[in-house]
C-alpha cells in the first residue's frame, strides 16, 4: 500500500503510472476530474473518502488488496488539515495486513497553489526528489488504529521534511 499527501501526490502518481494500482479518489465532484486523470495513467479507481462513502470503498480496496493490486491512498484527503493523517489508510492496512510504502516529494522550484493541502507542481526543469521511506510492516493486533495512523502520520511528515531539506539545499 502507498500513502502520500494530498498536496504531494502528483509526483508519485506520475512515477507508478500503469502498475497494478488501485487509487481512492473521493466522490466530489473534484474527484470526477481526478479519477478520469489516473484512469487514463493506468490506475485502477475506487471512489469514496472518509467524508463520503467510505465504508464501501473501504470494502471494495480491501477485496483489491486481498487479489494482489497495491492500494494507493491520500492520507490526509479529501479536505485536511493538511499533512493530518486520516485513520482510513491506517484502517485497510491493518485488515489487509498490508506492507505501507510512505512516499513524497519536493521540488526545488515549484507552484504552490492556495487551497488548503497547498498542492505543489513542479515548474519546468526543476530539480524534483522523490522518496519512497522504509517499508512499514503491518501492525499486529496488540497495536490500536489510533497509535498506527499517528505512526504512518510521523514517518510521513519526516519523509516530506527531508525531501524539502534536500530540494532547498
Amino acid at each position: 500500500m502507498m500513502i502520500t499527501w494530498h498536496g504531494r501526490m502528483m509526483v508519485p502518481v506520475m512515477h507508478s503510472r500503469h502498475r497494478n494500482i488501485a487509487a481512492m479518489i473521493s466522490q466530489h465532484s473534484d474527484g470526477e476530474i481526478v479519477a478520469r486523470l489516473v484512469q487514463r495513467l493506468g490506475y485502477d479507481t475506487v471512489r469514496g473518502s472518509s467524508t463520503r462513502g467510505g465504508t464501501t470503498a473501504a470494502r471494495d480496496m480491501l477485496d483489491r488488496v486481498n487479489n494482489g493490486q497495491v492500494a494507493a491512498m491520500i492520507c490526509d484527503g479529501p479536505r485536511g488539515p493538511i499533512y493530518t493523517m486520516k485513520p482510513g489508510a491506517a484502517f485497510l492496512a491493518m485488515q489487509a495486513k498490508a506492507t505501507v510504502l510512505p512516499t513524497t516529494f519536493a521540488a526545488a522550484r515549484a507552484w504552490t497553489l492556495g487551497s488548503w493541502d497547498r498542492f505543489q507542481i513542479p515548474k519546468p526543469f526543476a530539480r524534483v526528489h522523490l522518496f519512497f521511506g522504509d517499508s512499514i510492516a503491518p501492525a499486529d493486533e496488540s497495536v490500536s488504529l489510533k497509535d498506527f495512523t499517528r505512526r504512518l502520520e510521523t514517518v510521513l511528515r519526516e519523509l516530506t521534511d527531508q525531501a524539502d531539506r534536500l530540494a532547498q539545499s
